[in-house]
This record gives structure tokens, C-alpha cells and sequence, in this order.
């Protein structure tokens, strides 16, 4: 966790995410198969609520771009797999705190999040079809590979990667639903990676489908002898916490914002019993 001073008057609990790092690890071949259409641009649909439902699942992984093309491409898969690995279970666990004293400067807050998934990427990575020479594409300085896996389980459509000008409606308006899913908006300023800023935006998805089925809210004040004049300092203090297990954990779409390069998900799942 991390805390921060701000002015008297930020009283809003404000939610600042300690940096989750993800690893590499090297990846073999996976299945190769035909090329398909880049699916960073697609026709938005008006209605999120009602998407078709479909087996055949597209994931894209994010890598820095390194000096060996080779290499970038070997991070991305991994990411890939790491995202397939939510879609079989991921927990999380969140926890945000904020204290109040009795002066202007005596403010804190902070939250922190963390995920235990499986990490032996090695079999989802041989589940992943894709083709190197038509499958991989370059954007602010980040590598990216689209991967396809057919499914058991009906998902939503994958709507795809979008870095226009234009603000998809579900950021201001999120449904809650999408196709009977749960629905979780994630967002990550930019980092200094944009890689890091796509997977920090994937996993704040996780977390806001999980604080959407299970939180748990905390308040407690105090008042404290001291030498002032009133012989006495008030201290409040807060937060929440939330904890939960979810199971089809898929991207839906995912926009960059061109401005500032924070980058918005838009992700389902289910509640895992």
C-alpha cells in the first residue's frame, strides 16, 4: 500500500493503485493458424447490455518493445496466456483506507489491490492459436499479438482494441450486465510503459467486478487527548475492503485514450462458488 498527503479540501476517497509487475516468461510455439483481420477497429454497438454469444474467444497480449523482436513477441504470448489463466479462475483481494486529523495537512489515503492466479503459463500457451507474421502489431511503443481459443463456454463478442477520438459510452455509462456477465470497467493512468498501462487496466477490471459483488465498508472516530487548546485531537477514519473468486474473466474492449494514453477495459465474468 501507499499513502499520499493531500489538501483539506480532497475529502473523497481517492483510489491509488499499488504498481502490479507483471513477469515474462519464455514461451514456445503455439498453434499456427490462417491470418485473420486486425481487430483494433470495429463497428460499436449502441446496446452492450445484449452482445452475441460465441465459443470462438480473441485474447491480445501486451509486451515492451525490446531490441529482439523475437523477445517482444515471446512476453506478449505470455500475457496472453496470463489472460487466458483469469478466464479458467483469478482471485483478488482489494483494500482501500483513508484518515482524517484534526488539521488541514493531516490527511491520508491509499488502497492496494492483489491477484493470485495460476502462473504455470505453459499450458495455456499451447491452447493459444495464432500467426506470427500476420498477428502481431505495434502501438505506443508496446508489442501486441492477437490470439484465438475456441471455448466450452458462450462469451460475448470481442469488440476489440480502439484508440480514437471518440469515447465509448460504456466509460460514462457502464452497464452492469452484459449477455447475463458481470460487468467491471478498468482504468490505468499511463505508465511508464504503455504495456504496464494495458495490464494495470486488465487487472483494475478484475478488482471492479469483484468490489461489484463483495464489499465491505469500515468507519471509526476517535478523539484523542493532546496539548492544543482545545485539549483534545478528532481523527476519523475509513475505507473498504473486498475479496472474491471469479471464473470467465474476458476482455471485451479495451480504448486508449489519445490525449492523456490512459487506457480504459471493459471486461465480464462470473462469480466463482
Amino acid at each position: 500500500m501507499h499513502n499520499k498527503k493531500c489538501s483539506a479540501f480532497l475529502f473523497s476517497l481517492v483510489f491509488a493503485v499499488v504498481l502490479f509487475t507483471v513477469s515474462c516468461y519464455s514461451a514456445g510455439n503455439g498453434k499456427q493458424q490462417s491470418s485473420r483481420d486486425n481487430p483494433s477497429v470495429t463497428d460499436k454497438p449502441t446496446d452492450y447490455s445484449q452482445l452475441a454469444l460465441h465459443n470462438n474467444l480473441v485474447i491480445i497480449g501486451a509486451a515492451p518493445r525490446y531490441l529482439n523482436r523475437d523477445d517482444s513477441v515471446k512476453a506478449a504470448l505470455n500475457d496472453a496466456a496470463r489472460k487466458l489463466s483469469f478466464f479458467y479462475s483469478v482471485s483478488g483481494s482489494s483494500e482501500s483506507l483513508q484518515r482524517i486529523g484534526s488539521t488541514s495537512l493531516d490527511v491520508e489515503f491509499g488502497s492496494s489491490y492483489q491477484l493470485q492466479f495460476d502462473s504455470n503459463l505453459d499450458n495455456y500457451l499451447e491452447m493459444l492459436e495464432y500467426d506470427v507474421k500476420n498477428d502481431v502489431f505495434e502501438s505506443n511503443n508496446a508489442v501486441f499479438i492477437t490470439t484465438r481459443v475456441t471455448s466450452d463456454i458462450l462469451m460475448p463478442a470481442f469488440r476489440g482494441n480502439s484508440a480514437s477520438g471518440t469515447r465509448p459510452g460504456w466509460i460514462d455509462s457502464p452497464p452492469s450486465h452484459i449477455s447475463g456477465f458481470i460487468t467491471g470497467v478498468g482504468l490505468s493512468g499511463r505508465l511508464v510503459s504503455h504495456c504496464d498501462t494495458v495490464v494495470r487496466s486488465y487487472e483494475k477490471a478484475v478488482i471492479a467486478i469483484i468490489e461489484s459483488i463483495s464489499v465491505s465498508i469500515h468507519n471509526e472516530h476517535m478523539l484523542n487527548q493532546d496539548n492544543s487548546v482545545f485539549g483534545f485531537e478528532a481523527q476519523s477514519s475509513g475505507g473498504s475492503r473486498a475479496s472474491g473468486i471469479l471464473e470467465n474473466f474476458y476482455v471485451i474492449e479495451t480504448w486508449t485514450d489519445p490525449s492523456s494514453l490512459s487506457v480504459w477495459t471493459l471486461a465480464v465474468a462470473r462469480e466463482k462458488f
